[in-house]
């Protein structure tokens, strides 16, 4: 390395040069970069010679690249660099800077340098100065290439291979996200993160209120001692350890000192930290099922390390971007060499578009006699203004050569806006009009345009892209193409939300259009004033960027436009009416999504108003039904988004269980991968292990299913991997290969037997034979429940169940535990259905089940596991001790015993024979059945067959396969097979001793608890509206239009007063008590002729 006085008089050599080469150098607007040149090829360390540090000044508006030519010139003038000319490529040479304990990336090079977040100095005549280093890429070693080769196969697609562009929004995104998970990395508490308990915060069920005034026996684990103790059931875990340890002194037993947690025996789950054990789901899930509470005291020691392996990318500018103030770009007064960029408000012309043409290598299979391209302008997934073209004959190449002008002008575009491009079937006649205004439609398109063809295919691009800069010039797109049938799964709006193009290059419509060109990059500003200056109505703002912190609490919002200055634009809001209605806010916060409903969100004043109200709009005013709403498809707008990410970030990790299936959906609407939500999501699955796990597979599953934003989730799902921790990623290792092995079986399973319902007698043996040599792992958790552990297959069990998609049933030994070992973890692995169905029915069940037990209602819900693992894959989890009503009948009377009302209460009479126990089958049938009713009405579940229908033998009924929702009833020769509301059969009466109608004790418990449920339903009927909505955008085929949400709000009777809604409950009832013989007499059909 050079000796100080060498590099000093490296620097003066340069300073004399800069002085000599740049009159403008000494001006306060001139900033001056010392570059330390680290060795790089042909450049070895200990060769390095005396000017390894050059200076460099240069006015402050310049970019980043004139600043890399500046530092290759004078590294040439000096020779102090082999390769002065690899200096100017980013792909060989970075340019570092560190800040605080990391090192920053000045990553674009186009960015304007007075805008790096550099840390800067001033020098005795008052210019700027920053220390930066010109650095070599990082080699690319065996082992990065290791753990890249292991992050595909756990994402499911390799990132490596479509991220050529440096500058493009997929690399720019994948440094970026790299800020919030080091952020969360740095604050998190290993203990915590390693140990995290699963509890609860509902309060205790009343059933349980004298259980839980009494003290609990917990046994306890250690090494080769064993004992058990009574300890009140407050307690907490760091309380009872300290109960171990004066244990262990007193007798004498030998014990580490170090840090101590304590273990479920037999699962992986722990308990620590210090909630009391009243919190915790194990415990109160085996006082409930009467089972002995057994705990491993482990070292911490001999936990699995959460070791995260160090970053090979530094991390990127906060201020990384081009989006400056419109002052700072402004052309007025400016020589054109002084002009480096254009604000995009500064343009005043219509947006318009050239129609060059497009061909197709493989035409389809019926090509449609003529058609035209529509281009639409896109907000969200609105349609703003469409042009269409002039029809032409369709070939697999057609030529415009065709400007096509929209009505709004290029300065109103807002952040996130795109441009969207449909081919279209038409006669010659149809598209005569030249410009049209388009519906909003979504994609469950009307079959004349569906299932005729008209709409073919479809390409969106964002016309600002991620880093605030017009779109310009020659653009060639591949697009998709949609469905030809309707039953085809299509993601909700993908055709307006998604700007992902076709990767199928060889075999996909190619469409190419010309935007404008500009002499230099246009960008669209993030306010109209400086920084830090004060805002009102009818001012701009600062923009609010992911990099910002989400609790932040100025708020700053986005602002879309700078016409505060233009007096031909304006302002329609009433000022003096905003600020009462932000000051009544509080009280009318759920009408917020209304009110941002009627903005027009192209009209500059009038979004400058409503970032103002929304500025002082504090998050927890906000309910988190509303929250969610606001993530919707109807909110674009990214100050609106960011204000519910904030709302959320309150939410216990319990709470963000319950909603994380849908927040994931969600990031579908955001226009660009990097945004508010993405960054939430990231650091809360990083915070927690039990919503990391969730997290995975829920990204994990629309990467594989779901193209047209796979390379979104697949970048937020890599930002995550990056920062689990070694252990996380063990087990989803161990996860991915299990599921990976299974398919292949599943797969060589169906082809063997591809008969509807019909197995041979081999079956079960040729599936064990097939499981014997398929590549499963030794253990892995279970991705339904990672507090489940599956150790080896126990063949004998396994068999293919006899139903359309052959699922297999798979039964795994329990792990290894000091305590007596537990039943077998048993599993149904199904292939060819679309699981997420069935997650959400499970998931509404959960948070139905929650409301109940805010209200002290345990109605004995089963929401078992199910999660999807990839496109049409999955497992369920296997209810132990119970069976189905069609099995229980066959037993009870065979295929007749669907109409034996007695059946089902001879077979509880026989499984509960005491007294007592049969009392405690008969309170959790009457509950369990009244929740599942309410549930499954609500939910307007179909095809409630009695092999759809189970029970445990404790009493507890519930029921599985939800495969049709909303109202959608199975039909059969045409005819619906439900008549029903839902399923209240006389034999389940016959249980409650309603037998012809008569009183009885149980029925009008079972009728009250009915009531109790549906009317705590109802007063959380947004919430459920919007869980269900938020899910239109995974494409389920029974949830894929915004009119499925009708049958939910005319369950609940939105529209009706209590009153009115209780004695519409009792009208369900009643219907069922009426038709109940319909249900049996389907039942019978169902067992004799095994419809399914």
């Amino acid at each position: 390395m050079a000796t100080e006085s060498n590099s000093g008089q490296g620097i003066r050599e340069y300073a004399d040069f800069a002085t000599d080469t740049s009159g403008a150098s000494c001006s306060e607007n001139s900033l001056e970069f010392i570059c330390e040149l680290r060795p790089g090829k042909g450049l070895q360390a200990g060769e390095r010679q005396e000017k390894d540090l050059v200076v460099v000044r240069l006015p402050a508006q310049c970019s980043v690249h004139q600043l890399r030519l500046r530092i290759c010139m004078q590294t040439q003038e000096l020779n102090c660099h082999p390769d002065p000319l690899s200096l100017l490529d980013p792909e060989k040479f970075i340019l570092l800077y560190p800040k605080g304990e990391d090192w920053y990336e000045i990553f674009d090079d186009c960015q304007v340098l007075r805008t790096l977040d550099v840390p800067w100095s001033r020098d005795s005549r008052g210019r700027q100065v920053a220390r930066i280093v010109v650095s070599p890429q990082p080699d690319d070693t065996e082992e990065r290439q290791s753990h890249h080769r292991t992050l595909v196969n756990l994402i499911g697609h390799d990132l490596d291979t479509v991220a050529a562009n440096r500058l493009g929004e997929l690399s720019f995104t994948r440094r970026k996200l790299a800020s919030p998970r080091q952020e969360e990395l740095r604050r998190r508490d290993a203990r915590a993160y390693a140990t995290e308990p699963w509890t609860t915060s509902a309060p205790v069920p009343k059933i349980q209120e004298e259980q839980f005034s009494r003290k609990i026996s917990v046994t306890m684990h250690h090494n080769d001692v064993c004992f058990s103790v009574k300890v009140d059931i407050n307690i907490t875990p760091e309380g009872l350890i300290k109960v171990f340890r004066k244990i262990m002194v007193d007798h004498s037993l030998e014990c580490e000192s170090g840090d101590m947690v304590l273990k479920v025996c037999g699962r992986e789950e722990f308990l620590s930290g210090d909630f009391p054990f009243s919190d915790s789901l194990w415990v109160r899930q085996c006082l409930k099922s009467m089972q002995a509470l057994h705990l491993s005291v482990v070292p911490m020691a001999q936990l699995d390390e959460d070791t995260v392996r160090a970053e090979d990318w530094p991390l990127v500018d906060s201020f990384t971007g081009l989006s400056s103030s419109h002052e700072e770009l402004a052309l007025e007064g400016k020589d054109v060499d002084d002009i480096l960029m254009i604000s995009l408000w500064d343009c005043n012309r219509k947006f318009r578009v050239k129609l060059l043409g497009f061909d197709i290598p493989q035409p389809p299979g019926k090509p449609p006699q003529f058609i035209h391209v529509e281009a639409s302008i896109l907000y969200g997934s609105k349609v703003v203004t469409s042009v269409c073209s002039t029809p032409k004959a369709f070939a697999d190449e057609v030529l415009w050569n065709e400007w096509l002008e929209f009505d709004i002008l290029l300065r109103n575009l807002p952040r996130g806006a795109k441009l969207g491009l449909t081919i279209n079937a038409c006669t010659h006649d149809s598209a005569a009009t030249k410009e049209l205004k388009s519906p909003s439609s979504g994609l469950k398109a009307p079959d004349h345009q569906r299932g005729k063809g008209k709409l073919l295919y479809f390409v969106n691009l964002l016309l600002i892209d991620h880093r605030s800069v017009l779109s310009q010039g020659p653009h060639t797109l591949h697009m998709w193409a949609y469905p030809e049938m309707e039953e085809e799964a299509f993601t909700y709006k993908a055709d307006k939300l998604s700007s992902a193009t076709n990767p199928d290059v060889a075999e996909s419509m190619a469409i190419t259009f010309l935007l404008d060109r500009y002499s230099f990059p246009v960008v669209l500003p993030h306010s109209t004033t400086s920084p830090g200056s004060c805002s009102s109505p009818g001012q701009s703002f600062p923009s609010s960027s992911p990099d910002s912190s989400l609790s932040d609490k100025s708020l700053s919002p986005i602002a879309s436009d700078p016409f505060a200055r233009s007096s031909s634009s304006p302002v329609t809001t009433d000022r003096a009416r905003l600020r009462r209605f932000r000051e009544e806010s509080v009280q009318y916060a759920s009408n917020l999504p209304q009110f941002l409903r009627s903005v027009d969100w192209l009209k500059p004043s009038s979004v400058q108003d409503v970032h103002w109200l929304l500025s002082h709009w504090e998050p927890p005013d906000l309910d988190v039904s509303v929250a969610l709403e606001l993530l919707s498809v109807d909110f674009a707008d990214e100050r609106v988004r960011k204000l519910a990410v904030q709302r959320l970030e309150s939410l216990s990790n319990d709470e963000m269980l319950k909603y994380l299936l849908q927040l994931v959906q969600t990031l579908k609407v955001e226009p660009y991968h990097d945004s508010f939500l993405a960054r939430f999501l990231i650091q809360r699955a990083l915070r927690s292990k039990r919503i990391g796990h969730f997290f995975f597979w829920y990204l994990r599953s629309e990467v594989a299913g779901c193209p047209f934003f796979r390379q979104r989730m697949a970048v937020v799902l890599e930002a995550y991997l990056l920062g689990c921790g070694q252990a996380m990623l063990s087990s989803f290792i161990s996860q991915v290969q299990a599921v990976e092995a299974l398919h292949e079986v599943a797969s060589v399973v169906k082809r063997l037997y591809p008969d509807k319902t019909d197995l041979p007698s081999t079956a079960a043996q040729r599936l064990q034979e097939l499981l014997r040599t398929c590549n499963l792992p030794s253990d892995f958790q279970v991705p339904f429940d990672p507090r489940i552990r599956a150790g080896r297959l126990l063949l004998d069990r396994c068999k293919v169940m006899a139903s359309k998609k052959k699922p297999l049933w798979l039964e795994f030994s329990s792990m290894d535990s000091p305590c007596p070992s537990g039943p077998p973890v048993g599993i149904i692995f199904k292939q060819g259905d679309d699981l997420r169905q069935d997650m959400l029915v499970i998931q509404t069940l959960v948070v139905m089940d929650s409301i109940w037990q805010e209200k002290s209602l345990d109605l004995n819900l089963v929401p078992y596991g199910c999660i999807s693992t990839g496109y049409n894959i999955g497992m369920i989890e296997i209810v132990r001790d119970a069976v189905t009503i069609a099995a229980l009948q066959r037993i009870q009377g065979g295929t007749t015993g669907a109409f034996k009302n007695d059946a089902l209460f001879e077979w509880l009479k026989g499984k509960c024979p005491l007294q007592e126990i049969h009392y405690q089958a008969m309170e959790r049938f009457v509950n369990s059945c009244a929740g599942y009713c309410v549930a499954t009405y609500v939910m307007g579940i179909g095809d409630r067959h009695n092999d759809n229908i189970m029970i445990t033998d404790q009493g507890n009924l519930f029921h599985i396969d939800f495969g049709h929702i909303l109202g959608n009833t199975k039909r059969f020769l045409g005819v619906s097979r439900e008549r029903v509301p839902f399923v209240l059969t006389p034999d389940f009466l016959y249980v409650m001793g309603r037998i012809k109608g008569q009183p009885s004790l149980y029925f009008q418990k079972f009728r009250d608890i009915c009531t109790q449920a549906y009317l705590s339903l109802r007063s959380h009927s947004r919430l459920l509206v919007t869980l269900f909505s938020l899910m239109l955008l995974t494409g389920i085929p029974e949830l894929s239009a915004a009119e499925d949400m009708r049958y939910l709000r005319d369950a609940l009777q939105d529209d009706k007063g209590e009153d009115n809604a209780r004695d519409h409950f009792h009208q369900q009832i009643a219907k069922c008590e009426e038709l109940g013989w319909t249900v049996q007499a389907n039942w019978w059909i169902h067992m004799l002729a095994g419809i399914k």
